[in-house]
Order: structure tokens, then C-alpha cells, then sequence
């Protein structure tokens, strides 16, 4: 359909009006474009293009439309970045609104809380294509998020076998900022964190 064409392969539910906007009926438009899987409904006001569009999605973009102010972070940014071994398949996003989970069509989407003083920090517009961004934590905030999470953790020993576990990239970490982790952790006020720098802080050169 040729007013669907000029759409990025993610939009919202404005966006979609206005392509429409020749349509007497244009939400009717759009529950026959769902039917006919031209576009996917990944949630309430928020769509893709359809296979045929030949257009793939950025899912960190859909991460960051589909519940903000938010950012992607934890193990989905360290992958990301190349600082740990593993493909992550799940989405993680940090948030100052409410812990959510959405399953859509086009995979699983987790938003954590993070303290409002340490949101911004450490959090940049990284270049998707097409002169679209979304945003992502660096290799030190995506760190620190994800240690904010383990609860578990209260002692310096603990520290090193979660860090060993993650199988970090060593000439990475070594390149870490490390008065950028203290701003995080400023920001943060948790004891993990604190664990963390003093683990990093051995480790540095």
C-alpha cells in the first residue's frame, strides 16, 4: 500500500493517522491493516511495517517507544557493546516510571526501575540508520544497572564471582571511566555499586 511506503518501519499511532488522512474511516483502515499484516501491532499505538515492506524494525527503537522515558541497558547494552559473549534475545530498558513487561509480536520488552538522580547518567543517542537514534546506556552504566539489580550481593567475594560470571570483555573494562562510575554511583546510593568500583578499581591499570 503506497501510503504506507514513506512510514519508518517503526511508528505510532499519529504517525499512522496521517498517512491515512485520505480515509473517511481511517481507524477501520487500520484494523484491515492489521488483518492483512501490513502493519503489526506491537502495542496500543505503537506499529511496525510488515514483511512485505521489505523495511526490518530496530527493536531498541521500539524499545524506547514502547514505554519511556526509558533506555536500554544491563546485559541487552553490554551485548551491544561486545562486553560479554552472549546474544541476549530479551530487551532490557531502564525507566523512573513503574516495572513493566510487555510480550508483543515482535519479542519480549523488560523496563526496571532506576532512581530519577541516576537516570541520565552515563546514557547516550547512539545512530540506528536512517537518521534515527535511540538511547542506550554506555558500557559503565549498563554495568551498573545491572549490578543495582543483584540484591543478593553484600560482600566484596560475591562482587567477584557475579563479575567472573559475566564473562566481561578485560580490555574493555580496563578502558572503563572510573569517575564516571563514582557519578553513577552517587546517583545510585547502593552498596553493590560501591562493591563494584572497589572490584574494578583492583582490576584497573
Amino acid at each position: 500500500m503506497k501510503n504506507l511506503i514513506q512510514l519508518p518501519a517503526e511508528f505510532d499511532y499519529n504517525l499512522l493517522l496521517y498517512a491515512l488522512r485520505e480515509y473517511k474511516k481511517p481507524r477501520d483502515k487500520i484494523r484491515g491493516l492489521i488483518k492483512s499484516k501490513d502493519i503489526v501491532k506491537v502495542k496500543k499505538g505503537i506499529y511496525v511495517l510488515g514483511k512485505a515492506y521489505n523495511k526490518p524494525y530496530n527493536k531498541f527503537i521500539l524499545a524506547n517507544l514502547i514505554y519511556g522515558p526509558s533506555y536500554i541497558t544491563a546485559q541487552t547494552a553490554l551485548a551491544f557493546w561486545n562486553m560479554i559473549p552472549e546474544r541476549v534475545e530479551l530487551i532490557i530498558s531502564m525507566t523512573t516510571k513503574r516495572k513493566k513487561q510487555f510480550e508483543t509480536p515482535v519479542g519480549c520488552f523488560s523496563y526496571l526501575y532506576c532512581p530519577r538522580k541516576a537516570f541520565h547518567i552515563g546514557v547516550q543517542l547512539e545512530d540506528a540508520g536512517d537518521q534515527k537514534k535511540f538511547l542506550i546506556a554506555c558500557p559503565e552504566k549498563a554495568l551498573c544497572d545491572l549490578t543495582a539489580m543483584q540484591t543478593h550481593i553484600s560482600t566484596h567475594g560475591q562482587m567477584e564471582e557475579f563479575l567472573e560470571l559475566l564473562r566481561l570483555d578485560d580490555s574493555a573494562v580496563k578502558k572503563f571511566d572510573l569517575s564516571l562510575l563514582e557519578e553513577i554511583r552517587a546517583g545510585y546510593r547502593r552498596q553493590s555499586i560501591k562493591l563494584l568500583i572497589d572490584c574494578l578499581k583492583e582490576n584497573h591499570v
